[in-house]
């Protein structure tokens, strides 16, 4: 397969003379043909190993991609979300972007919401709250139906399926079988045909008392008709397994999936071990030594893996095609239209986010 990449009109800054630095964990999907960015978090002011802020915003992105003249609309203040948030989970349906879950300044949400766009105007609808709350879950769609799947709750990772059918949302979450395991930051996508499955591609597990996350490699398939997940194989550049977490990734022609990049732990555990030993840790000449190794690590983090991965759901192959044309973005999502998967803002390296937007093909 043919990669193309092609880069797209970035975020705009949200006033005249300002800097858009672009933002992580954004609800991100498709409504007929306009592509809907919404939320997010970034480090406006520093970085937070430097005493920075992070900032949950409310913006909502809107771009026409069926017009070459077009540019980004930004709807801001009460026109934009109900309240800060990022690191939610969403799917695209008919109807709209189906938001669910994430992260506020005050902790967890469960609140869903579907944003549709008419006269060029996003508008909210409210739909029945999650079970739980929940951040760091992985979502797809089938037809009318939303999928979301692990996480992070209050209480600890999750190995929760659950699903809502946006035509009869009075019937509420639908409780699914468990997935194999409690993933979190993991991709997954619908992949359609004869028999109808959701597809799980890596993430971390962590549970509780660990000092750090196990990166995952494993590839689970849930099939809708027999409501049971299978073990698929594992992530594969076509040489070795590969373990990958908060990548991004899509159904790229009705068989394949194709996944971009992601975090493959290398410096992610060192710095999960370094924090987990600073919380225990009570000499402050100690402390402040790991403190140093930490601002180091993430200073001179090299960014994330930039790998192009293809996995064929009917022969079982998984290898590499290809390689991100630039900082590879993570914690994002995406998003399939028919000129092809767009990957919109995310981050690049810890602390730092870009609002560059990027359209893959495969031929």
């Amino acid at each position: 397969m043919n990669v193309e990449w092609k880069d797209i009109s970035p975020l705009p800054p949200l006033s005249a003379g300002s800097i858009q630095p672009g933002v992580a964990g954004p609800f991100a999907g498709l409504h007929g043909n306009t592509l809907i960015v919404a939320g997010g978090a970034n480090f406006p002011e520093t970085m937070p190993w430097h005493g920075g802020k992070k900032e949950y915003h409310t913006e909502i992105y809107l771009l026409n991609l069926s017009s070459i003249t077009e540019d980004w609309k930004t709807v801001l203040g009460g026109e934009g979300l109900p309240r800060p948030v990022a690191y939610g989970a969403s799917a695209s349906v008919s109807a709209g972007l189906v938001c669910m879950g994430g992260e506020t300044e005050t902790g967890m949400t469960d609140e869903v919401f579907i944003i549709s766009v008419a006269g060029g105007k996003p508008l909210i609808t409210p739909l029945p709250p999650l079970p739980v709350q929940l951040s760091g879950a992985a979502a797809a769609s089938e037809g009318s139906v939303v999928f979301i799947a692990g996480g992070v709750t209050p209480y600890g990772s999750s190995k929760a399926l659950w699903s809502l059918d946006t035509e009869n949302v009075g019937a509420g979450w639908k409780k699914l079988p468990d997935l194999p395991l409690p993933l979190i930051n993991s991709v997954m996508t619908a992949v359609p045909g004869k028999n109808p499955s959701l597809w799980l591609l890596g993430g971390r597990t962590r549970e509780a008392g660990d000092d750090f996350s196990e990166i995952r490699s494993e590839i689970f398939r849930y099939s809708l008709a027999g409501d049971s997940w299978t073990l698929e194989g594992d992530l594969s550049d076509g040489r070795g397994i590969l373990k990958l977490a908060a990548g991004t990734g899509a159904t790229a022609d009705g068989k394949h999936i194709a996944l971009f990049g992601g975090n493959d732990g290398s410096v992610f555990n060192r710095v999960e071990s370094i924090l987990s030993e600073m919380a225990r840790e009570a000499d402050p000449v100690r402390q402040a030594d790991l403190r140093k190794e930490y601002i180091s690590l993430q200073e001179s983090h090299p960014g994330f893996s930039r790998d192009v991965i293809i996995y064929d759901t009917e022969t079982g192959r998984c290898s590499r095609i290809g390689e991100i044309p630039g900082p590879a973005q993570v914690t994002t999502a995406a998003v399939e239209t028919q000129w092809g998967i767009i990957i919109p803002s995310g981050e690049i390296k810890p602390g730092i986010r870009t609002p560059d937007v990027r359209i893959v093909k495969f031929r």
